[in-house]
């Protein structure tokens, strides 16, 4: 090549270059006048008998470009929720208490607009002599085991009538964890014997900073990062990548659902089964030590009866004697389609899921008025 097309080509990807930076600067500075805010704030804090929590009467941050912006308030607690009724309240009422992950947590929804907060307002309109309440305890990355100290030190003290425990997809993952690495909650690994123990949240944790447990692992990786969260171009960017590959949640959600089908059955597969079963177990105990009800709610992300999530969950739920509210069949039920019940770019539940989540728990209730009767405390004091 001449001389004269080498300077063509080089002027070329200038002008290319410069249009590059042109049209990333323009796009950065519409959308910092346009968009609220890109950086997300979550201060936590490290209790030994818990885990890693998120720090009590703080302001939180939340965003997913074109879903949403949410500015919340952690209670006296540390969880996203209004602020706790003492256990004097709770008695009087038909108590019901939810746990579980970033479903629960719900820092994707005002928390006027989170499940809890609808069903114990329709409650009083539908069901005015149940005098229903409701507390939540959820936090983002749990699974069943990780979440039991939330029942302990949280939920026990109330003394609710129902407790029902919210199942997501990455509930399987989230519950082996443990075996792969130390956590900062509650966790649990395979003993010589073959048993499961429960593990206590790793004091390591103490006094790192919030959620980077797993940073970057090299200075060019941790400064590119920094540069990427704070720009509102990469951000959006990442949401219209996400759209069009099928990533984020729904893609993580297919890919545990090819893990545990029966054509790949390892022992891997039926370790990660075990695991979520050990955590269910753990809480079948606590419900029928305390003479509470117990139910699950399936989200929309385990599917319905015929994907292997939902089949592999049910079934662990027949083998314990716990009842199932499936909320994709109830979102059918009403003519409703499942797309509706979550963000374009994020899995978690939108208003209407919450919405339906709430109607599904309402329906449980008004088929089943014996978990506000006392049934299951008066078979457990009986039992003493």
């Amino acid at each position: 090549m001449s001389g004269g097309a080498l300077r063509i080509v080089a002027w070329n990807l200038l002008l290319l270059a410069a249009g590059l930076v042109l049209i990333v600067g323009a796009g950065e500075a519409w959308l910092r006048l346009t968009v609220p805010f890109v950086e997300r704030s979550i201060a936590t804090h490290f209790v030994s008998d818990v885990g890693l929590m998120l720090r009590p009467d703080t302001e939180m941050r939340h965003f997913k470009f074109f879903d949403f912006w949410t500015v919340s308030r952690t209670n006296s607690l540390g969880f996203l929720d209004r602020e706790p009724i003492g256990p004097a309240r709770a008695a009087e009422s038909c108590h019901v208490t939810m746990i579980g992950d970033s479903f629960v947590a719900a820092r994707e929804v005002p928390v006027a607009d989170k499940f809890h907060v609808r069903l114990e307002e329709m409650a009083i309109r539908d069901l005015p002599g149940l005098d229903v309440t409701t507390s939540a305890f959820g936090l983002s990355g749990t699974g069943q085991i990780n979440q039991l100290p939330f029942y302990d030190k949280f939920a026990r003290p109330l003394r609710p009538r129902l407790l029902v425990l919210v199942l997501v997809a990455n509930d399987f993952i989230n519950n082996y964890y443990p075996v792969v690495k130390p956590l900062p909650y509650m966790s649990a690994r395979k003993s010589e014997d073959g048993s499961i123990q429960l593990l206590p949240p790793d004091p390591a944790f103490r006094n790192f900073p919030p959620y980077s447990w797993n940073p970057p692992n090299s200075w060019p990786r941790a400064f590119s990062y920094r540069v990427y969260m704070s720009s509102y171009f990469g951000q959006w960017l990442t949401s219209r990548v996400e759209l069009f590959t099928g990533g984020g949640g729904i893609k993580f959600r297919d890919e545990i659902a090819a893990l545990l089908t029966p054509e790949n059955d390892s022992s891997w597969s039926r370790e990660v089964l075990a695991f979520t079963a050990f955590g269910l177990d753990e809480f079948r105990k606590r419900a029928d030590r305390d003479g509470i009800s117990l139910v699950l709610l399936s989200t929309h992300s385990l599917g319905t009866r015929g994907d292997v999530l939902f089949d592999h969950m049910s079934a662990m739920a027949e083998a314990r004697d716990i009842p199932v509210i499936d909320q994709y069949d109830y979102i059918r039920r009403q003519g409703g389609l499942v797309r509706e019940a979550y963000w374009e770019h994020d899995y978690h539940w939108n208003e209407q899921g919450h919405q339906w989540a709430a109607e599904s728990l309402l329906e449980y209730i008004e088929k089943n008025p014996d978990v506000c009767s006392g049934g299951q405390r008066l078979k457990a004091i009986l039992k003493e």
